[in-house]
């Protein structure tokens, strides 16, 4: 800002003052030689911002899209529902309530074999393993 300023108002230091302003600046290499000579897949597409100065924004979505019209339609058609109820009453494998008898909830928890190690006291278990014949 200060060299900028000194140069409008004329104000250089001699050494500077003296270099002739219609000189060529000099060109600096290019920073990043990997960006200007890659070549991948989605060189050039609509979304490369290393050849495109405008990308349209409103084709980007970050996260997880919603389509919520499609989706949502699937979710609630329950026509292949209602023809699989169908089909399964001719088998009589779908009811759609429990006979009186059976709409009480059995709890009762069988521990027959909870506590006990079953085959594990046979006579010939370990015998028969380890015989050579």
């Amino acid at each position: 800002e200060q060299v900028i300023n000194n140069i409008l108002e004329d104000k250089l230091v001699p050494y500077l003052d003296k270099l002739d302003r219609r000189m060529q600046r000099q060109l600096k290499p290019d920073p990043t030689p990997l960006v200007s000579s890659r070549y991948n897949v989605f060189q050039n597409d609509e979304f490369d911002v290393f050849s495109r100065d405008a990308v349209d924004l409103s084709r980007i979505q970050k996260g997880k899209r919603q389509e919520k019209d499609t989706t949502r339609s699937l979710v609630d058609d329950k026509r292949l529902v209602r023809e699989q109820r169908q089909r399964y009453s001719r088998y009589s494998a779908v009811l759609e309530e429990l006979p009186a008898a059976e709409q009480h909830y059995e709890d009762e928890y069988d521990d027959t074999y909870d506590g006990n190690q079953v085959g594990a006291n046979d006579a010939d278990s370990d015998d028969e393993l380890i015989s050579r014949r």
